[in-house]
């Protein structure tokens, strides 16, 4: 199964993590970096907790604000996945979401859970 290359994965959960640790220690609020990044605070919620990706050009602004180089916020990276059951590599065809149900506790019917399988 091919999934969507725009869904978040454990990476991008990780790298939200990093992105909260940094704001925290710096002593920001969610809507203060918004402002200084140009974006809502919701959309900083959204980068905190993976569920939305971090493009390069938002990174490399957060890296300025928080004056951290773009590694900061991948240090442990491979470490974390590691400890992960399962985890797929970047890249491959099984890198999927960084959350994810069992198919057969989602609620969909045989058939519609092999229409996803195939």
């Amino acid at each position: 199964m091919k999934r969507n290359i725009r869904t978040a994965t454990a990476v991008d959960a990780f790298v939200g993590a990093q992105l909260k640790t940094l704001r925290k220690s710096a002593g920001l609020s969610q809507t203060e970096l918004a402002i200084q990044i140009g974006v809502t605070f919701q959309q900083v919620q959204k980068y905190e907790r993976g569920t939305n990706r971090i493009g390069a050009s938002r990174l490399w602004r957060l890296c300025k604000v928080f004056g951290v180089k773009p590694d900061r916020f991948f240090e442990g990276v491979e470490a974390h996945l590691a400890q992960l059951p399962e985890t797929p590599k970047p890249g491959s065809a099984n890198d999927g979401p960084a959350t994810s149900i069992k198919l057969s506790e989602s609620g969909y019917s045989e058939k519609s859970q092999q229409r996803v399988l195939n």
